[in-house]
């Protein structure tokens, strides 16, 4: 499997992981160092995760683009791309530009590095 297509394998699983609540996902995929950089702050990984099982971003629906994808050495990646998503129950959508890094651990990746930016609305 190409490191593109286990990359965005990865952010697509998290993205219906946090469309259903399930930060389960997150705890398995974090670490005791992973940063987070959202549009409300920084958190940890396993803050990342206590929010999501706390459903606080109930996604209906998400669509990945613009998928670029970094390698920055033999065990470190960087995926980023633009998302857009809609929230549950309602016709409201935005969009954010989103950047993951990843360390190989053992055989699985792990995330150390997550931040979203939303997307300038114009108007």
């Amino acid at each position: 499997m190409s490191l593109e297509k286990e990359l965005r394998d990865l952010e697509e699983k998290g993205w219906a992981a946090i469309s259903v609540g399930d930060g389960q996902f997150y705890r398995e995929l974090v670490t005791d160092r992973t940063i987070c950089v959202e549009p409300d702050g920084l958190q940890t990984g396993h803050e990342l995760a206590d929010d999501i099982d706390a459903n606080k971003s109930p996604f209906e629906d998400y669509k990945l683009e613009n998928v670029k994808v970094l390698e920055l050495g033999a065990e470190s990646a960087l995926i980023t791309y633009r998302s857009t998503v809609r929230l549950k129950g309602t016709d409201m959508s935005f969009q954010l530009y989103m950047t993951s890094v990843y360390e190989r651990s053992g055989n699985a990746w792990k995330l150390a590095f997550h931040q979203q930016t939303p997307v300038k609305q114009e108007g």
